[in-house]
């Protein structure tokens, strides 16, 4: 039975591997993943088996090793499923919450390089795992508050389980008056921006690591407080996954403008790739993409939270022109003057880029130094 199992020779194992792999550094980061039982934080997970729509199988301690040897693998797990289904041969569902892959989660660690007596926020306390990870690098339960915007209960007696007691809140770490500043602020679920609520959260001084511009393809970012009140950083070398946040309130819906048309000269490649994606996040926050045939043309449609949407339909003999519709007030011709940029530009990466979030929240998205060409974030719409 793996209640039998020795633990601590399986955490070992993981943090031997994500030292190797590069992704562990420190000491202090191996030690808290080598010590820490990441299967007391997943009783549950859900196995992808394919198929359409996705059929899922729900592994417990019942399952044996199917159940445990994910969990000391590096390996993002699906712990919960919205809207489920059992059906004959397992579950239908949407993945709604997971415990974040091991090797993501030590190098936001060590990005924010988290001190003893450093008070931490853990935005994000789903299982309650990352938590336990904090709360060994810190010196005591009250250097931590973890929050999360719904289902505390379970973590919170994971945690006191193995003799851990730090402040948990349930709220939306994006909106909550937070009567206190942090030295560091970890963010386990896709932050759309960074509110004001997050920024005035963080002590002058202090480091903030955050997955942003989701869902299409969000950039993991290490922003530094200033006095002023300004953040200010770079963009990692590892965009990162994470699950979008779960917020208290939706966007407002716009009326679409007129539809227009016209050619696009962007080669349907391009939007499979993550760097152009995530700069056309920055641009146009919120944005999705969508990818279909039509007639056997390939299509491409980007949608945006308040209703506006565009898309291509590329030519069936191939070729990188295609002809698209805009029903987005203008949505096209910021897709193609963003493409243009970033094609000239030697189609940079996401690390050759930062962020600056103003005292007035203003967001500025800047290619390689404050310095050098820069873009407005919007943001007002996500609001």
């Amino acid at each position: 039975m793996v209640r039998t199992l020795n633990w601590v020779s399986a955490a070992r194992s993981l943090a031997d591997g994500l030292r190797a792999s590069g992704d562990i550094s420190s000491r202090s980061v191996y030690q808290a993943v080598a010590s820490t039982p990441r299967h007391a934080f997943v009783p549950t997970h859900f196995e992808n088996s394919g198929g359409v729509p996705t059929l899922w199988q729900r592994r417990t301690e019942e399952d044996g090793v199917r159940w445990l040897e994910p969990i000391y693998s590096n390996t993002s797990l699906v712990t919960e499923l919205g809207s489920a289904e059992a059906v004959d041969a397992g579950w239908h569902g949407v993945p709604v919450s997971s415990s974040t892959q091991p090797s993501l989660t030590a190098r936001m660690l060590e990005d924010l390089g988290i001190e003893p007596e450093d008070d931490v926020l853990d935005a994000g306390l789903g299982t309650g795992y990352q938590a336990a990870l904090i709360l060994k690098l810190v010196a005591g339960p009250d250097r931590l508050t973890a929050c999360d915007i719904s289902g505390t209960d379970a973590a919170r007696e994971r945690l006191e389980a193995l003799g851990h007691h730090p402040r948990i809140i349930e709220a939306d770490a994006t909106s909550w008056r937070w009567q206190r500043q942090f030295d560091k602020i970890i963010f386990s679920f896709g932050l759309p921006y960074v509110t004001d609520s997050v920024r005035t959260a963080l002590a002058p001084g202090g480091r903030l690591i955050a997955n942003v511009f989701g869902p299409m393809s969000a950039g993991l970012v290490l922003l530094e407080a200033r006095s002023d009140g300004t953040l200010s950083g770079r963009f990692t070398e590892d965009g990162g996954a994470f699950m979008p946040a779960r917020r208290e309130a939706g966007p407002v819906r716009a009326e679409p403008g007129e539809r227009s048309g016209g050619t696009s000269g962007i080669p349907v490649e391009d939007f499979d790739n993550y760097h152009l994606k995530f700069l056309l996040s920055a641009r146009l926050p919120g944005l999705d993409l969508q990818y279909g045939t039509e007639k056997g043309r390939p299509v491409r449609r980007l949608l945006l939270p308040d209703g506006r949407w565009g898309e291509v339909a590329y030519r069936a003999e191939g070729g990188a022109a295609g002809s698209y519709q805009d029903r987005g007030q203008g949505l096209w011709a910021i897709v193609e003057e963003t493409w243009a940029w970033w094609s000239a530009h030697a189609k940079p990466t996401w690390d050759q880029f930062g962020l600056t979030v103003g005292p007035d929240g203003r967001h500025t998205l800047w290619h390689r130094s404050p310095d050098g060409d820069s873009w407005d974030v919007p943001t007002a719409h996500l609001g």
